[in-house]
C-alpha cells in the first residue's frame, strides 16, 4: 500500500522572533522576516535575504550534534540544453570535484567523512539540491568548502572526461529498473516541446563534444544567487550563524535571472485522451490514470489535491480499492498529485493488478469513473475537509525533530514556490475549505482528459524509446471501458480513530523497566515524553519454538503475514489516516507486532490486530491471490540491480535464516490453504511474548497490554531461537547469474566474533577507508558509479565489506583492484598522523553517540538493544567506548590482518555481467562448504 498524505490545517502556530537589531546599510543582509514553526519546536529561526538576493534560513539548535546545510539551485534538468541531455545532472557531479580555493578532487567528501559527516546531491526537474552534515566543530570549514561550489568551481578538464564515465555508469545502473523505464516511456507521451520529455541522466554520448564549455556556460547562465536558497542548521546562536554564513555566501554571483518558467503545456490539444502501453522487465501488471490539472503549489494553504486524492486512494469499505480487492482484481491502489512545472500538474491513480485484473481493465476504468462521479454528485463536504485538516494540524502541533541534514534538505527547495514564512509549515497547511476550488479540480477528472497507462512484461508495443530500450505504443482516442456490474461504492464514514485525548504526561527520565516478568511474558515500560508528543510505540516479539529460521518457516510466515494484513486493511486504513498504524514482521526469533502513533487509540487497534493474527480465517480465494502475488514478487527479484543481488546472496550464504528468493518462491508454489493453516496452528500453539511500551503511556497501559496478550494469545514458556552466522573459513567463492551487462562484486571479511571490540575495529577501518576507496576506484580509476566499503553486521556479526558494480570491468578486475587498494592502505594506516587518526575516531564516535531526535529513533535503539538482551540500553555507548580505546598501532595491525585474510579467509560473491573472466577460488571451497541447504 502506498499512501500519499499531505498534512493540513494550522490552528496552533508559533512565530519565531526576528532580532531587534537592524542590519547595517553596507552589510550583506538586505532583509529579515519571521517563519511560522510548530509549537513543539524549540529551535530558533531567522530568515535572511542577502544583498545578492540569496535566500537563507538559519536554524539554531543548541542540542544539535550534527551541523548541516542544504543549498538548492532553482534550475534542474528542465534547463538542459537540447544538445546536452543530462548536463544539469553532470554539473551536479562536477561541483564536488575541486574548487579554486580547495582544488583537491574528492577533497570535500574526504573532509566531511573524516569528521563524522556525509555529503550528497540530486538533480530534479526544476531544481538541484546539494546537502551535507558534519560534526559542529568542523562546520565552518565544511561550510566554506561547500560555498566554493557555487563561487569558483574548477571544472577541471581531466575530471570532466573522467566524471562523464561516472554519469554514464549511473545511467547503466538504472537501465533495468522498471521505475526508470516507465519514466522514459511516459516522456514519449507528452508534448515533445515540453522539457519533461527530455532525457535527463546523461551518457557518454549525450555529454560528448565540447562538454566542458557547455558546463561553464550552464553554470554562468543558470547558477545565480537570486535563484538559490540556503538552509543552515547549527548549534551556535543565530547571530553567530549569520556572521559565519552571510559573508561566505554573499560571494555567490547574482546574475539577475528570471524565475524558471515552462511556456509549453504538458499535453497539446488533440493528444488526450491517450492510452500509453509499455513493457516492464518484472512480471508485474498495472494500470494508471493520469489527469492533467493546474499546478497545486499555488494552493498549498487549501490543498484541494490532497482532499481529492485522499478520497480516491481510500482503502476502507466502499472504496475503489476495497471493491477491486474483493473481486481479486487488484492488490494495491495509490492516488496522488504532483506538480510537473510551475503551471501544470497531474492527479494520478495507480492500480497494481492481479492476473484476473489484467483481463478486466476496461471494467476497472469504468469503476474508477463511477467513483469520480460519486465525488462530483454532491458538493465537497466541510466535515471531510476538517477531518483531514485535523490530522494535519496535529501533525504540525506535535511535529518531531528530524536529523539536521534531513531538515535542511527538505526545506531548501520550498523557497522557490512558497512564501518564506510558510517554508516550514507549508506541507502541514490545510487552513481554508474552498469547495468551488475542489470542484474545479474534480472537473478535470474526465474520460476525455486522461493519459491512461497499461504496463506489463508481455504487452504488445510498436515503438522503442531512445534510452532504456523500452517497448511502448500510443493510441489516441477514447480509452476502453466496459460496465462494472454490482459495485457497492460509497464515500468513507467518519473516522473512529481520530485521537481525542492529547494530554502529554510528565516525562520520566528513567530507562525502560521490567513491569511484567513471567516465564511466558515480559513487558518493558518507559514513560518517555521528552519529545513533547502524545504518541507512543509498542513492539511485541512473539517467539515461537524454533523461531522463523528454516526455509519453510520463513516462507510460510511471510505469506501468513500478507494474509493478515490483507484482512485488516479496511479497518487499519482509517487508523493510519488518523495517525495510528501497525506493522507485522517476521524476524528470525518469531513474529513481531508493532503499533505506533497517537497513543489514544493504540490498544483498540492492537486488539483488532491480535484477534485477526491469532484467529485468521484463511479464505481460499484470497490465499490464491496473495500467494501468487508473493511468488511473483520473489521471482521478480532476479531483475534487481547486480549490486543488490550480490549483496543479498552474501547474506543468504552467511545467515542460516536468510534464503534466496527463488528458493522461497519454489517452496510456496506447492502450498495450499490447508497446509498454511496447519503450519499457523503449530507456530502459534505456544509463544513467548516480549514487549516494549514507550512514550506517552502509564503503567496502567502496560497492565492493559498484559491482559490483551493473555486474552488473544496462547502464551507459553519458550526458549527463543536465534539464527546462526556461518563462519568463513578459507576462500569462499560464489557466482550469481544476473541478466545485466554490469559486473558486480561483494568482498566480505568477517570479524572473528560479535564483540563490541571486534565490531569497533571493522567499523573504524571502514570509516578510514571509505572516502579513499571511493576516490581511488570510482573517481580515479572510473570503475563504476556504485563503489563503497562499509561495516554492516550480519545479525550482530561485523566485518568489512567492499561492494562495486561496474559497467567497464570484469569481477576479477574488481577483485584485484580492491586487493591493490588494501595493499596501499597498510602503509596509509601506518603513516597516518596521530591527528588524522584521532579525527577518524572522533567522527565515528560522534555518529555512535548522536542523541535521539524523536520517539521513533529512540524506540529503534532500545528495541535493538533489548533484542540482544542488553537491558542497560547502551549498546551504542559501549560501541563508542570500544572505538575510543583503539590505538593507531592496533588499527595498523588490524589492516595488515585484513590484507592477509584477502588471500586466505574471505567471501567473494560476484556476477560476470557482459564479461568473460571471473575470480577463481584460492582454495577448494565454494558455497556448498557453507552449509547451504
Amino acid at each position: 500500500m502506498r499512501l500519499i498524505l499531505v498534512p493540513a490545517l494550522l490552528l496552533l502556530l508559533a512565530a519565531c522572533q526576528s532580532p531587534t537589531t537592524t542590519p547595517s546599510d553596507d552589510g550583506p543582509i538586505a532583509s529579515r522576516s519571521d517563519v511560522r514553526v510548530s509549537p513543539n519546536d524549540d529551535r530558533e529561526y531567522r530568515f535572511l535575504t542577502l544583498d545578492n538576493e540569496l535566500k537563507v534560513l538559519l536554524i539554531s539548535d543548541d542540542e544539535a550534534d550534527k551541523s548541516a546545510a542544504s543549498l538548492t539551485v532553482f534550475r534542474g534538468n528542465y534547463s538542459d540544453p537540447a544538445d546536452y541531455p543530462g548536463l544539469a545532472h553532470f554539473l551536479e557531479h562536477m561541483l564536488f570535484i575541486g574548487t579554486e580555493k580547495y582544488p583537491e578532487p574528492d577533497g570535500y567528501f574526504k573532509f566531511v567523512q573524516a569528521h563524522g559527516g556525509m555529503a550528497n546531491a540530486y538533480t530534479s526537474t526544476d531544481h538541484t539540491n546539494y546537502f551535507f552534515d558534519v560534526q559542529p566543530e568542523h562546520f565552518p570549514e565544511a561550510l566554506d568548502r561547500f560555498a566554493q561550489f557555487f563561487i569558483a568551481p574548477i571544472l577541471d578538464p581531466a575530471y570532466v572526461d573522467r566524471e562523464k564515465n561516472a554519469v554514464d555508469s549511473e545511467y547503466r545502473l538504472r537501465i533495468k529498473e522498471d521505475s526508470w523505464r516507465g519514466f522514459m516511456a511516459s516522456k514519449a507521451a507528452v508534448n515533445p516541446r515540453h522539457p519533461y520529455g527530455q532525457f535527463n541522466i546523461g551518457t557518454l554520448e549525450s555529454l560528448d563534444k565540447d562538454v566542458r564549455t557547455a558546463l561553464i556556460e550552464f553554470f554562468e547562465n543558470e547558477y545565480s544567487a537570486d535563484q538559490m536558497a540556503l538552509v543552515v542548521v547549527d548549534n551556535s546562536s543565530l547571530d553567530d550563524m549569520e556572521s559565519l554564513v552571510a559573508p561566505m555566501f554573499a560571494e555567490i554571483e547574482d546574475r539577475d535571472l528570471d524565475d524558471f518558467s515552462t511556456p509549453e503545456p504538458l499535453y497539446t490539444d488533440g493528444q488526450l485522451p491517450m492510452l500509453l502501453t509499455h513493457q516492464s522487465l518484472k512480471d508485474n501488471y498495472s494500470v494508471a490514470y493520469n489527469f492533467p490539472v493546474p499546478a497545486m503549489t499555488p494552493y498549498y494553504r487549501e490543498k484541494p489535491g490532497s482532499f481529492i486524492t485522499n478520497l480516491l486512494g481510500h482503502e476502507g469499505e466502499g472504496s475503489i480499492h476495497s471493491v477491486l480487492v474483493k473481486r481479486g482484481w487488484a492488490t494495491q491502489l495509490a492516488a496522488y498529485h504532483q506538480d510537473i512545472d510551475e503551471d501544470h500538474g497531474v492527479i494520478s491513480v495507480d492500480i497494481t493488478l492481479t492476473p484476473q485484473g489484467r483481463e478486466h481493465i476496461p471494467a476497472i476504468t469504468d469503476l474508477l469513473f463511477d467513483y469520480i462521479n460519486l465525488l462530483k454528485a454532491q458538493r465537497p463536504e466541510k466535515w471531510r475537509y476538517e477531518e483531514q485538516a485535523r490530522v494535519a494540524e496535529l501533525g504540525f502541533r506535535f511535529q518531531e525533530e528530524l536529523p539536521a541534514a534531513t531538515t535542511a534538505r527538505i526545506l531548501s527547495p520550498s523557497f522557490a514556490k512558497v512564501a518564506a514564512e510558510d517554508v516550514i509549515a507549508q506541507r502541514f497547511l490545510m487552513e481554508k475549505f474552498d469547495p468551488a476550488l475542489i470542484e474545479r479540480f474534480l472537473a478535470r477528472l474526465t474520460p476525455d482528459n486522461v493519459m491512461m497507462e497499461i504496463v506489463g512484461p508481455d504487452v504488445e508495443t510498436d515503438q522503442v524509446t531512445e534510452y532504456f530500450d523500452v517497448g511502448y505504443s500510443i493510441e489516441r482516442g477514447p480509452i476502453p471501458r466496459a460496465p462494472f456490474e454490482t459495485a457497492d461504492l460509497f464515500l468513507p464514514e467518519r473516522n473512529p480513530f481520530l485521537p481525542e485525548s492529547l494530554d502529554v504526561l510528565e516525562d520520566d527520565p528513567a530507562l525502560p523497566t521490567l513491569v511484567v516478568n513471567r516465564d511466558d511474558a515480559e513487558i518493558w515500560f518507559d514513560r518517555d515524553t521528552e519529545f513533547g508528543v502524545p504518541k507512543a510505540t509498542l513492539n511485541i516479539s512473539l517467539r515461537n519454538e524454533g523461531g522463523l529460521i528454516s526455509l519453510e518457516d520463513r516462507a510460510m510466515a511471510a505469506l501468513y503475514v500478507r494474509l493478515v494484513r490483507d484482512a485488516l486493511n479496511t479497518l487499519s486504513y482509517p487508523a493510519l489516516l488518523a495517525g495510528v498504524s501497525y506493522d507485522i514482521s517476521t524476524p528470525p526469533k518469531g513474529f513481531r507486532i508493532s503499533v505506533g502513533g497517537y497513543e489514544d487509540k493504540q490498544l483498540v487497534l492492537l486488539e483488532e490486530v491480535l484477534d485477526r493474527f491469532a484467529n485468521l480465517e484463511i479464505k481460499p480465494e484470497r490465499f490464491e491471490v496473495l500467494r501468487e502475488e508473493m511468488v511473483r514478487a520473489l521471482r521478480n527479484y532476479k531483475q534487481e540491480s547486480p549490486a543488490n543481488q550480490t549483496r543479498k546472496a552474501q547474506i543468504d550464504l552467511m545467515l542460516d535464516s536468510s534464503w534466496p528468493a527463488e528458493a522461497q518462491a519454489d517452496y510456496l508454489e506447492g502450498i495450499d490453504p490447508a497446509g498454511l493453516d496447519a503450519w499457523r496452528r503449530e507456530a502459534l500453539d505456544g509463544v513467548d511474548a516480549m514487549a516494549l511500551m514507550l512514550g506517552n503511556v502509564t503503567e496502567d497501559d502496560a497492565m492493559a497490554l498484559k491482559d490483551i496478550l493473555d486474552e488473544h494469545l496462547n502464551l507459553a514458556d519458550v526458549t527463543p531461537s536465534t539464527p546462526d552466522v556461518r563462519e568463513i573459513a578459507g576462500n569462499w567463492l560464489h557466482e550469481v547469474a544476473i541478466d545485466h551487462n554490469d559486473a558486480a562484486m561483494v568482498l566480505h571479511l568477517q570479524d572473528p566474533d560479535d564483540s563490541f571490540q571486534s565490531r569497533a575495529r571493522s567499523a573504524l577501518a571502514a570509516q578510514m577507508m571509505r572516502s579513499e576507496f571511493f576516490a581511488s576506484l570510482r573517481t580515479e580509476q572510473q570503475l563504476g558509479y556504485y563503489v563503497t566499503v562499509f561495516s554492516a553486521p550480519v545479525y550482530y556479526r561485523g566485518g568489512v565489506t567492499f561492494l562495486i558494480q561496474s559497467p567497464v570491468a570484469a569481477p576479477d578486475v574488481l577483485e584485484s583492484r580492491t586487493v591493490a587498494f588494501v595493499d596501499g592502505q597498510v602503509d596509509a594506516f601506518r603513516d597516518m598522523t596521530a591527528e588524522q587518526f584521532e579525527r577518524f575516531k572522533a567522527g565515528l564516535i560522534s555518529e555512535l553517540t548522536e542523541r535521539d531526535k524523536n520517539l521513533g529513533e529512540r524506540t529503534g535503539r532500545y528495541w535493538s538493544d533489548l533484542d540482544r538482551d542488553i537491558t542497560t540500553f547502551d549498546a551504542n555507548r559501549q560501541m563508542a567506548e570500544a572505538v575510543a580505546e583503539l590505538s593507531q598501532t592496533e588499527m595498523t595491525t588490524f589492516i595488515e590482518g585484513l590484507r592477509e585474510r584477502l588471500d586466505s579467509e574471505r567471501l567473494l560473491v560476484f556476477s560476470r555481467g557482459k564479461f568473460e573472466t571471473a575470480p577463481t577460488a584460492m582454495a577448494a571451497m565454494g558455497s556448498a562448504a557453507m552449509g547451504s541447504e
